[in-house]
C-alpha cells in the first residue's frame, strides 16, 4: 500500500493523492486545480501520474477548485468511474465545474488568438464543458458520519470540517496483504466560531495523517474585529464617494461577506444608498445552494432563518449575473461595494473593476482571503505599486486592506487544537497545502507540542508507503482506535476501578454489596477472569 502525493506539497494549490493498493488497485483522493504562477499551472498538464483509465473511485473532501478542478481533466482523458462526496458538495461542484470548464475555454481561445498572430499554432484547452458535464454525471452523494465501503476494501468515514458547506475531513481504512492501515486526510480545515458554519469535528484517530497547513505560521483576528474593520472601510468609502473592491472566492468567503453586510444593515449600520454588487454568476449560484442547506448552519445562523430572517440577502444586494450588468458597474457614479471573482484576482470580473478603479485614491480594496504566489492579489497584499492586468500597467493609488479573520482556515493555533484531538505515540503525520515557510513554521511548533508524533513534508509526487498496522484477527478497535490506545484506556480504567474497590472498603460501604459486585465484575472482565461468585 503507498499513497503518493500529486499536489499541495509545499505548496497550497493541486491537492490530489493517489492511493495505490496492494492488489495495484487505486483511486484519487481530491483531485486538484494547479492555481498561481506560470509554473505551477503547468502541472495541469502533467496527468498521467494521476492514472485516469486504471482509477475505481474519486473521493472529493469539498469543492474548492483547487481539491476537485482537475476531475474534467481526469474524466477527458478516460476516468468513467464513481465520484464520492457530499450531498452539499455535489450540488457545489455542478456549477464549479462548469464556470472552471468556461474559464478555460476562454483562456485556450485568447492563448490561441495570441499565437495565430505570431505564427504559432493554438492550443487545446485542458477541457471544455462537456468534460465537465460528463463529471456531473459521475457525482455520487455520500453521508457524514457514517462507515462506507467506497472502494472494495476501503472503509470510509467523511466527518464536518468547518471550511465550506458541505467540507469534510475523512478516514479511510485501508486493507493490504497481513492487515490494514488507517489514514486520515484532513481536507481543509474550517475555523471555531464561524458565522455560518459549525466548527470542525474530531476525526476518529488515524496511523497516518495528511494535515493542511495554510495558516500553519500565521494567527488570524478574531472574527468580531474583522466584521468592524470591514465596516470601517466600507464607511471610508463611503464619506470619499469611492469604491470597495473585494476579490472574493466564491464559496463560503462570499457568503460570510454578504452575511455581515446584510447584519449591519439589520443593525442600521450600513449607509442606506450605498448599493452592493455581487458580480460573480458562481458566487450567486453559490449563495442561492447555501440559501437551500440551513439545515447545515451553525445555531446562530439557523436561529435568524428560523426567526424569518434572510442571513443572505438585503435591500441594497444586487446580483448581477449578465455580462451587461457586470459592465454598467463601472459606470455607476458614487460609492459602492463590489465583490466579485476571483478571490486571488488572478482572473474573471474582478480584473475589470481593479482596471477601472485602482488608480483611485478613494478605492479601497479588501482583500479576505489566502493570496498564492504569482497572483495579483498577492502583489497588492505586498505592496506592489502597479500591476499588470488585461496586459497593461495600472497604477496601485486604492487603500489595500487585508482582513484575515473571514479567513475560512484554521489558523495555527487552531491547526493545534485540531491536531491535539488526534494525536497519540506514532502517529504519523504529513504536512500538506501549505508554503514551505508555513508548514515549516508549524512543524517546529507542533514537534514541540506532541514530541512523539513524526512529521513530514513531502515534495510533489513523493510516495510514502504504509505498513500494515492492524493485522487480520486482531481484536477489533472503537471506531479511530488503534490497538495500543484500547489497551491503555483499559489499563487506566482497571486502575480506576480498582482505587474505587479500594475507597469502597475503606468508607465502610461494602455493607451495600451491589455496588463492589459490579466494582469486581468490571474488575474481572478487563483481566480475563470469571467473575467472582456473589457474596465472595
Amino acid at each position: 500500500m503507498k499513497i503518493t502525493c500529486l499536489g499541495a506539497a509545499r505548496t497550497v494549490t493541486g491537492s490530489s493523492y493517489l492511493v495505490e493498493k496492494d492488489d495495484e488497485s487505486c483511486f484519487l483522493v481530491d483531485c486538484g486545480l494547479f492555481q498561481g504562477s506560470r509554473q505551477i499551472e503547468r502541472r495541469n498538464w502533467l496527468t498521467t501520474a494521476y492514472r485516469p483509465k486504471d482509477l475505481q473511485a474519486i473521493i472529493i473532501t469539498h469543492a474548492h477548485i483547487d481539491h476537485s478542478g482537475l476531475v474534467p481533466r481526469v474524466v477527458r482523458l478516460g476516468y468513467k468511474q464513481p465520484i464520492y462526496a457530499t450531498e452539499a458538495t455535489c450540488e457545489l461542484l455542478k456549477i464549479l465545474w462548469l464556470d472552471s470548464a468556461h474559464i478555460q475555454e476562454m483562456e485556450a481561445d485568447w492563448q490561441s488568438r495570441k499565437n495565430k498572430r505570431q505564427g504559432k499554432r493554438g492550443i487545446d484547452p485542458l477541457y471544455e464543458t462537456p468534460d465537465a458535464e460528463a463529471a456531473i454525471t459521475l457525482l455520487r452523494p455520500v453521508k457524514l458520519d457514517m462507515d462506507q465501503e467506497l472502494v472494495p476494501g476501503t472503509r470510509a468515514r467523511f466527518v464536518g470540517a468547518g471550511h465550506i458547506l458541505g467540507a469534510a475531513s475523512l478516514l479511510l481504512t485501508i486493507a493490504g496483504k497481513g492487515g490494514c492501515h488507517r489514514v486520515g486526510f484532513s481536507g481543509d480545515l474550517g475555523r471555531p466560531g464561524q458565522l455560518i458554519l459549525p466548527e470542525a469535528e474530531d476525526l476518529p484517530k488515524p496511523d497516518t495523517l495528511f494535515m493542511e497547513t495554510t495558516y500553519g505560521s500565521r494567527f488570524h483576528k478574531s472574527l468580531d474585529d474583522s466584521q468592524r474593520e470591514l465596516m470601517a472601510v466600507v464607511k471610508a468609502a463611503y464619506a470619499e464617494g469611492g469604491k470597495v473592491i473585494i476579490p472574493a472566492f466564491a464559496v463560503e468567503r462570499t457568503q460570510e461577506l454578504i452575511y455581515t453586510l446584510a447584519a449591519a444593515t439589520r443593525a442600521g449600520e450600513m449607509p442606506s444608498d450605498m448599493p452592493v454588487f455581487l458580480d460573480s454568476p458562481l458566487a450567486i449560484a453559490a449563495t442561492r445552494i447555501f440559501r437551500r442547506h440551513p439545515e447545515l448552519f451553525a445555531a446562530e445562523a439557523q436561529e435568524l432563518v428560523n426567526n424569518g430572517q434572510t442571513p443572505f440577502d438585503f435591500p441594497n444586494l444586487k446580483f448581477t449575473p449578465s455580462t451587461e450588468e457586470s459592465r454598467a458597474i463601472n459606470e455607476f457614479q458614487g460609492p459602492a461595494v463590489i465583490i466579485a471573482g476571483n478571490g486571488m484576482a488572478s482572473a474573471g470580473r474582478i480584473k475589470h473593476h481593479l482596471k477601472h478603479n485602482l488608480w483611485r485614491e478613494n478605492c479601497h480594496v479588501v482583500i479576505v482571503g489566502f493570496q498564492a504566489q504569482g497572483t495579483t492579489g498577492r502583489l497588492l497584499v505586498e505592496g506592489a505599486e502597479k500591476v499588470k492586468i488585461f496586459r497593461e500597467d495600472v497604477a496601485v493609488k486604492a487603500k489595500v486592506h487585508t482582513i484575515g479573520g473571514f479567513s475560512a482556515h484554521a489558523d495555527q493555533k487552531e491547526l493545534l487544537e485540531w491536531l491535539g484531538s488526534l494525536a497519540h505515540p506514532g502517529l504519523k503525520v504529513n504536512l500538506m497545502h501549505g508554503e514551505e515557510t508555513s508548514a515549516l513554521a508549524f512543524r517546529r511548533v507542533a514537534s514541540e507540542r506532541y514530541p512523539s508524533l513524526q512529521f513530514h513534508l513531502p515534495h510533489w509526487n513523493e510516495t510514502l508507503p504504509l505498513k500494515p498496522l492492524h493485522p487480520d484477527g486482531q481484536p477489533p478497535c472503537a471506531p479511530g482506535e488503534a490497538p495500543q490506545d484500547v489497551v491503555a484506556r483499559a489499563r487506566l480504567a482497571q486502575e480506576r476501578l480498582a482505587r474505587l474497590a479500594s475507597l469502597w472498603e475503606r468508607q465502610g460501604a461494602a455493607g451495600d454489596a451491589s455496588g463492589l459486585e459490579a466494582v469486581e465484575r468490571a474488575l474481572a472482565a478487563l483481566e480475563g477472569q470469571p467473575s467472582p461468585d456473589k457474596g465472595a
